[in-house]
């Protein structure tokens, strides 16, 4: 299937210095015509580099405190990880507000087999408490995942191909630029979709209830 995966739409932007930005040139996306012929051939909103990124040696401290987190789903599972900070002014509570309209819209048994992860990019500011307190406010069992190692976060975000940085300005204030993408993770560690910040909850609730399908044909 993830062959026949098509790019609905592919968003390019540049990583915008000084605010919360988006970066979706993550490298090469899947293609196909949209006017195929072939009635197997299922159309995502989403969209997976090729080759997908892999991450199932990828872990991150909770920040309750109750272990690493490893990036695979369970098995039959999703889970949507995603990269940003509490002080990110729109693309990040927009991004966690549909997280929640997509949570809500599932199937009771569909939601209970994905897990939400939002690791900070700002963990100088985003404490523990913080980020926890932050996350859950959108999904209530939602994990918030930091570290104060930098070559940890740094190579956590590169194997997603995620971006960021956190930087201070002239005036001493603190300005932070992050890849706006929400990716799905599946039980081998595969990232086999990620959203482009805009995606309409709507179109992204379709793509994982076809994602979490294939997951459970494959468990």
């Amino acid at each position: 299937m993830r062959n026949a995966r098509l790019l609905a739409a592919v968003v390019t932007g540049a990583l915008v210095l000084g605010a919360c930005g988006d970066d979706s040139g993550t490298g090469g996306a899947t293609d196909g015509a949209a006017g195929t012929e072939d009635s197997d051939v299922q159309t995502y909103s989403g969209y997976v580099v090729d080759p997908p990124n892999e991450v199932g040696d990828i872990v991150l401290p909770r920040a309750d405190g109750s272990g690493d987190f490893p990036m695979s789903a369970a098995e039959g599972g999703l889970n949507l990880i995603y990269f940003g900070y509490t002080f990110c002014p729109d693309v990040c509570p927009t991004t966690m507000s549909d997280v929640r309209k997509v949570l809500a819209d599932l199937p009771e048994e569909e939601a209970d087999r994905i897990e939400v992860a939002m690791v900070t990019i700002d963990p100088a500011r985003d404490t523990d408490e913080v980020i926890t307190s932050y996350l859950q406010n959108f999904v209530e069992d939602g994990i918030a995942l930091r570290t104060e190692d930098p070559d940890q976060l740094r190579a956590a975000a590169d194997a997603f191909g995620a971006d960021y940085e956190v930087s201070t300005n002239d005036e001493g204030e603190i300005e932070v630029s992050h890849t706006g993408e929400l990716y799905a993770v599946d039980q081998n560690g595969t990232v086999v979709m990620q959203w482009p910040f805009g995606t309409d909850f709507e179109s992204t609730t379709r793509d994982i209830r076809s994602l979490l399908a294939e997951a459970q044909a494959s468990a």
